[in-house]
């Protein structure tokens, strides 16, 4: 088993989850039955989910010098991710967001990020690259995302990008420097006009050298075009049978159980399902990120699926 550690840049937040019975059509007062706060973000809840998993975890990323972003580095260093190059950008506020989850686990997102968040990569620890057994990036930083996606090619390691929704043309400037392109379902869509989600993928698919490329569709799996054999090919996965409590941060959990199988040579069936179960779990629990499975558990689950569908 590979002990090299996992790099994950990109977004980080403050983020305030209520849940409610319903989000509201138009104004008015919804009190929530349960309310939690915790450290958020694409690249920020793959961390944790690595780090529950057991993995060694490096957050790259920026945020303000304020007491949002001192809470911010707790909250990480009580999960096990290293925070050193997190950046604390002084006179500026830490990015955060106002999160309402209804009872069926569909949820309303209001982020805020301060414009003077610097995109300066200058500072970033680039000799720490070479050591690395995979790094991930998501679409929130594309400056920083180039930096680590062009540095980990050069040493030839694994890049795994959680291509989620983002303006069309950053999507296709960032996405040829992954070797493993994941997209959520809306992304997909942006960036193909074909009815279904195979034939959109073939066609992305086909514009691209990665060797993954795939789709995830939430309670449907996913679907991955696999470039790793001698014939490519079209694969898909199911997913687990669960009731939704919370939906935010699944596709996180998904790409950071993603990012950890592929840091550990698994193969690729291994590594989606894997990566559909954890995703499928956190969602059964509310609180964003804290339904993120720790490995006994993920393994335990896993488990009894298969004993059920024996």
């Amino acid at each position: 088993m590979s002990d090299k550690h996992i790099i994950c840049l990109g977004s980080a937040l403050w983020d305030t989850i209520m849940s409610v019975d319903h989000i509201p059509p138009h104004g008015g007062k919804v009190l929530p039955d349960i309310a939690v706060q915790a450290a958020s973000g694409m690249a920020t809840v793959a961390a944790v989910t690595i780090a529950r998993l057991g993995g060694r975890v490096n957050l790259w990323s920026r945020i303000g010098d304020d007491h949002t972003g001192q809470m911010f580095i707790e909250d990480l260093a009580h999960e096990g991710v290293n925070t050193d190059a997190v950046r604390r950008v002084p006179n500026v506020r830490t990015p955060f967001s106002t999160i309402l989850v209804d009872r069926n686990g569909e949820r309303l997102v209001v982020p805020y990020f301060d414009p003077a968040l610097d995109a300066s990569t200058a500072w970033l620890p680039v000799h720490d690259i070479a050591g690395a057994g995979a790094v991930l990036c998501d679409m929130r930083w594309m400056q920083g995302a180039q930096v680590l996606f062009s540095q980990a090619r050069y040493f030839g390691i694994p890049t795994i990008l959680d291509a989620d929704v983002a303006p069309v043309e950053d999507l296709r400037a960032l996405m040829p420097f992954a070797d493993h392109v994941l997209l959520s379902e809306p992304a997909l869509h942006s960036l193909s006009d074909k009815p279904s989600p195979d034939q959109a993928l073939l066609e992305v698919a086909s514009t691209l050298n990665a060797r993954v490329i795939g789709v995830t569709l939430g309670a449907k799996g996913s679907i991955i075009w696999d470039n790793t054999g001698n014939v490519p090919a079209m694969r898909r996965f199911s997913t687990i049978k669960i009731v939704a409590q919370d939906t935010l941060n699944a596709g996180d959990v998904w790409h950071g159980t993603y990012a950890y199988g592929v840091a550990h040579g698994w193969d690729l069936a291994r590594t989606v399902q894997t990566a559909s179960v954890a995703a499928a779990m956190k969602c059964e629990h509310f609180g964003g990120r804290a339904g993120a499975p720790r490995m006994a558990q993920l393994l335990a689950r896993m488990e009894l699926e298969a004993l059920s569908t024996a």
